[in-house]
Order: C-alpha cells, then sequence, then structure tokens
C-alpha cells in the first residue's frame, strides 16, 4: 500500500473527475493521501472532503507564499480555527518562501519577499501553538526558510521540506535538526542526478514520498497531468535507489508517513 504525503485534489474536483481519480488510486494501491492547502477556497473544500472520505484523505491548511500579498493576514488569521473542528487538518501548510517568479524590479521584490517572510513567521508561529507539523514550501530560498524556521523554535521533528529539490549537503543540514524532506517525481528525471545523491545518503526515517499531483508527473508519465495512481511509480524507481524491494520500501514509507503526521 502506498501513502501520497502530498497532493491537491481541487483541480480534479472542478472538472467532475476526482472519483475516478480516487477509484485510479485505489487500483495503484495508493490508499491514504494528505490532501494539502494553498488558500482559503482549498482549505473548506478540504474539510468537507474529509468529512465524505475520512478513511482516505486527510488535509492541511496553510498561505502558500504565491498567494501572499498584502492583505495576507486577513487571510491566516483565522487558520487555528480549523482544529475547533470534529474533522481537523494535520498540519499547517504548505508555507513558505518562493522566491522563483519575482519581478525584476528590486523595490517591487523586496516588498514580496517581505510579505512573504512575514505570513511565513506568523503561521509558523500558529503552528508551534498548536504544535502540529508543517508542511514547508521552499523554492529558490533554502537559506532563508531554514533561518527563519529556527528562529521561530518550532519542533524540527514536525517540520518537512515538500517536494525537496536541492542536494546533500541540504538535505544534512535539514535532518540533522531533526527535520524531514519529501520527494516528488523529480527524482526520477534524467538529470537530477544531485537530487538522487541526496536521496540516497538522506537519515531513512525521515523521508516521505509524494506526487504533488497534479504537477511533476514521474518517469513514465513525465509530461502529463500527474495523480496519486502514479506515486507507484516513484515508489519503484525509489526503492531501487535503496535496494528495498517494492513492498518493503512501500511499506517503510507508509509508516513513516503515518509518523509524521501523526496518523
Amino acid at each position: 500500500m502506498w501513502f501520497d504525503s502530498h497532493c491537491h485534489l481541487k483541480k480534479f474536483a472542478e472538472r467532475n473527475c476526482l472519483n475516478e481519480v480516487l477509484v485510479r488510486a485505489a487500483e495503484a494501491k495508493v490508499t491514504r493521501m494528505v490532501a494539502v492547502g494553498t488558500c482559503q477556497e482549498d482549505w473548506s473544500f478540504y474539510q468537507d472532503l474529509v468529512g465524505r472520505k475520512r478513511s482516505i484523505i486527510d488535509f492541511t491548511v496553510g498561505l502558500h507564499p504565491s498567494y501572499v500579498n498584502e492583505g495576507w493576514f486577513n487571510h491566516v488569521k483565522n487558520i487555528s480555527d480549523f482544529w475547533d473542528f470534529t474533522d481537523k487538518p494535520v498540519a499547517v501548510g504548505e508555507i513558505g518562501l518562493d522566491y522563483f517568479r519575482l519581478p525584476k524590479e528590486k523595490e517591487l521584490s523586496e516588498i514580496i519577499v517581505n510579505h512573504q517572510k512575514e505570513a511565513f513567521q506568523y503561521q509558523l508561529k500558529i503552528a508551534a501553538s498548536l504544535d502540529v507539523p508543517i508542511v514547508i514550501h521552499s523554492r529558490n530560498a533554502f537559506d532563508d526558510c531554514l533561518k527563519l524556521i529556527d528562529e521561530a523554535g518550532v519542533n524540527w521533528e514536525k517540520v518537512v521540506f515538500h517536494c525537496f529539490s536541492e542536494g546533500p549537503e541540504e538535505i544534512f543540514k535539514i535532518q540533522e535538526r531533526g527535520g524531514w524532506v519529501s520527494f516528488t517525481g523529480i527524482l526520477s528525471y534524467k538529470a537530477n542526478n544531485l537530487l538522487r545523491n541526496a536521496f540516497k545518503t538522506s537519515a531513512k526515517n525521515q523521508v516521505m514520498i509524494e506526487t504533488d499531483s497534479p504537477y511533476l508527473a514521474p518517469v513514465p508519465k513525465r509530461g502529463k497531468e500527474n495523480e496519486p495512481a502514479y506515486l507507484s511509480y516513484l515508489g519503484e524507481f525509489a526503492a531501487n535507489l535503496w535496494n528495498y524491494s517494492v513492498n518493503e520500501f512501500a511499506e517503510k514509507m507508509f509508516i513513516n508517513t503515518s509518523t509524521f503526521f501523526d496518523l
């Protein structure tokens, strides 16, 4: 059985094909998944979805850095209220920093970065007060993410850098602090030898895998829309890198993911 530690399902629902996606996931033995929130519209949708699919889906709430603007506080000020419901989130996330698409104008770029940092720091504070797991989005911002997490004083054992795309040095910095990393289909892309080296040298009790669907489909589905069913392709590829059998690796990832999210 496979556990997709990070996926986005709302777009499938908007196209009225979510049920078919979940059927294909079950056929591929993907029996659990965490639907990750990125904005307010996601949060309520996933909470309702979990109410109907509690045995296979959990969810998170967090404001993705790409959705952060000058009004960010109004979006996140009530995040902690979700933990008052019967169907609670399993983590705050995904939150973090994304410098990949910053504008060329220096002044505007600095304003956006400052907003992202403020929103990140505030959500880290919420996660710390709730003592819940934290799903980190870090793109072209690794050092700043590390610094702000350190300064927030959160429990690093509850932190995962999702869609990890760095090298052995960066994975060591995360895992020596007690943090986790999660790998997507980019692990299987031909040019990513540095990432594969990071995966091979990782602390095996602090690793998860994910689809990040509908993005980043693994080989042999690269270029197609990703979905939870494709986790098995990534799992088979990753198992070989660790010299695990597929069943052994699937069990290891299922246990790791259940442990991280305290399920």
